[in-house]
This record gives C-alpha cells, sequence and structure tokens, in this order.
C-alpha cells in the first residue's frame, strides 16, 4: 500500500508538471502572437511613412550598417551630383556629345546613391522605432531627390532622345541649368539641416560637437566654391565653330 501510494503521488506530480509545461508553452505562443499582431500594426500604421510597403522592397532588404553606410552614400551623393555638373567645366574641348552622356550617367548615379541613402535612413528608423518624415530636414531631403530624378529624367529626353527640335533644346537649356543649381542648394540645405540635427542630439560641447560644426562650415564652403565655378560664365565651355554651324542651320 505505501509503494502504491508513492507510485500515484509521483504520478500526479508528473502529471502537474506536465500541466504546467503545456500552460506555458500556451502563453508563450499567446505572447508570440501578440508581438506578430503589434508588429503588423505598426508597420500598417508607418505604411505611409514607408514602413510597411517599402520594408518590402530589395534595397529595403539589402544588409547595410546604416552608420556607416547612410554617410557614405550621402557623401556620393554630393560629390557625383557635383561632379556631373561641373563635367562641362572641367572638360570643355571634349566633344559635347560625350559629354552629355557622362553627365548623364554620372548624374544616374547620384541618383541611385540618394535612393539608398534614404531607404537606408528609413530602415534605421524603422529598427529603432522612430518617426519619419517628421523634420524640416527629411522634407526638404526628400523633396531635392524628387526634382533631382525629375530633372534627370527631363534632361534625358530633351538633350539625349533623338529627334527632338535643336530650338526647344535651346530653349529649355537655362531652366535645365537653373533647376540643377537650385536642387543642389537644396541638397546643401539638407545636409546643413541634417547637421544640426546631430548637434542637437548631442547637447554637448565636446569632440563630437565640435566636428559637426566644422563639417557643416566645410559643407558651406564647398557649396560657395562649387557655386562660384557654375554660375562664372568663363568657365563655360564655349561653342566650336562646327556646333554653332549646326545649330544655325537647324534654326534656319
Amino acid at each position: 500500500m505505501h509503494q502504491r501510494k508513492i507510485n500515484m503521488e509521483a504520478l500526479g506530480n508528473a502529471e502537474e508538471r506536465e500541466r504546467l509545461r503545456t500552460s506555458e508553452e500556451e502563453e508563450e505562443e499567446e505572447e508570440e502572437e501578440e508581438y506578430n499582431a503589434c508588429k503588423i500594426k505598426r508597420d500598417w500604421e508607418r505604411g505611409a511613412e514607408g514602413g510597411s510597403l517599402l520594408s518590402r522592397s530589395a534595397i529595403y532588404n539589402m544588409d547595410m550598417d546604416t552608420p556607416t553606410d547612410l554617410p557614405l552614400f550621402t557623401k556620393l551623393y554630393t560629390l557625383a551630383q557635383v561632379l556631373g555638373a561641373l563635367i562641362y567645366r572641367g572638360f570643355r574641348s571634349e566633344r559635347k556629345r560625350k559629354l552629355k552622356v557622362v553627365h548623364a550617367v554620372v548624374m544616374v548615379s547620384a541618383l541611385v546613391c540618394a535612393v539608398v541613402g534614404l531607404v537606408a535612413v528609413f530602415k534605421f528608423h524603422d529598427s529603432k522605432g522612430f518617426a519619419n518624415m517628421h523634420s524640416l530636414h527629411s522634407w526638404i531631403g526628400l523633396a531635392t531627390v524628387i526634382l533631382f530624378a525629375c530633372q534627370w529624367l527631363a534632361g534625358f529626353l530633351t538633350f539625349l532622345f533623338p529627334g527632338l527640335r535643336s530650338s526647344l533644346r535651346a530653349a529649355y537649356l537655362p531652366l535645365h541649368q537653373y533647376f540643377g543649381l537650385f536642387i543642389f542648394a537644396g541638397a546643401i540645405t539638407s545636409t546643413l539641416l541634417g547637421l544640426s540635427e546631430k548637434a542637437i542630439f548631442v547637447q554637448s560641447v565636446g569632440s563630437e560637437s565640435v566636428l559637426v560644426n566644422v563639417t557643416g562650415l566645410c559643407v558651406a564652403v564647398f557649396a560657395g566654391l562649387v557655386t562660384y565655378l557654375l554660375s562664372q560664365p568663363k568657365f563655360r565651355r564655349q561653342a566650336t565653330e562646327d556646333e554653332v554651324l549646326l545649330t544655325d542651320t537647324v534654326l534656319e
């Protein structure tokens, strides 16, 4: 009888442990389901900010080290944009057709860097739970990239797409040049606003804040030099005699 009582108690303890284990597993499953539901709801609510729709894109799912890649792509975007703008100043003796192609390739490379940089920003914000598109820096930055894409498409259709009259190209050229400088100013403004946000987050006078301020001054000086090169007529490429004769013939 005593042995039977011991066996019954052992069986009861085993059943109790099994019941507790099953209960714990059910609670874990419920918590996991609740977490997934909250995550889906959060992504849905941030859909307009790029949360759910952007997260399904191939670029969003790239393996990127955001703190490293974001400044890299920002620098590449700005440098490629400046390089493309100064192509006609630096290689004034080259054929115009060749410069057009190089200009278009460099500018589309800048656009790719800008898009990848934007996706890196959205990905970083989503991973940290930060809101997207809440600051003037983000609004100006996104508007600049959109204008840049429209500018590139309009330039490609006007200057590289065959069949367009030279008179229309000549009429659009000043507008293309103006918006190029305007977009560059927007990119510099967005960069300086981003540095200002970084300085606000630092909230201390130290080596990091000094670095941010020095970087901002360098960006401003760089923008001034580029604007000077783009605005001075003496640095512009002069049309060759053959190009002038060809344009006059087409206009006649």
